[in-house]
């Protein structure tokens, strides 16, 4: 069954969210204005979270962001960080599943990183590609994402690392993504 809910809109998350019993947030505003995008990640987590509250919801299960809260973190990581404190105040079982890169398509990292060596083939690259990642397979974090309905939580807030083995840099995975297409 399909029902729609508006993130800025709180009754209407409310009517969507009516006898759910978990509640996956996959939400994220990566793509706004870089000026409107902690505040709408914010507000569509804290109206998420007080319709969850409002119906009851038991769970919810958040994909967020790599990183632990006393380290230098990106803006970008930071919020995501903050959406799963938001989701924590709903009162339900919150499970954080935090990832780095997903590789696979959809993934906005992977798509960036495929677009950038698909369409320029030779670039001046800024310092970020020298970070370190942890890439993990979108099929894994599908499994975790499926996991999270049964895992029992520690805690009412309970964050999972699920970053890949592996710590490779942007650049790094460019010139695997490079490689693998030739």
């Amino acid at each position: 069954e399909v029902v729609r809910g508006d993130m800025f809109d709180p009754v209407s998350l409310a009517a969507a969210l009516a006898g759910v019993d978990t509640a996956y947030y996959l939400v994220h505003s990566l793509g706004s204005a870089p000026d409107d995008f902690y505040q709408q990640e914010i507000t569509s987590a804290r109206n998420f979270a007080e319709a969850v509250r409002a119906v009851g919801v038991r769970r919810v299960i958040y994909l967020g962001g790599l990183g632990r809260s006393g380290d230098k973190l990106s803006p970008h990581l930071a919020s995501r960080q903050d959406v799963g404190r938001a989701l924590c105040e709903s009162g339900a079982e919150t499970i954080e599943f935090r990832a780095s890169v997903i590789l696979g398509s959809g993934s906005i990292s992977f798509e960036m990183i495929r677009g950038l060596v698909d369409h320029v083939p030779v670039m001046l690259t800024p310092r970020w590609v020298n970070s370190l990642a942890q890439p993990i397979a979108v099929e894994d974090v599908l499994a975790y994402l499926v996991a999270g309905l049964d895992v029992p939580a520690r805690e009412r807030c309970t964050i999972y690392e699920i970053g890949g083995a592996d710590k490779v840099s942007y650049g790094g995975m460019m010139r695997a993504y490079a490689r693998s297409q030739g």
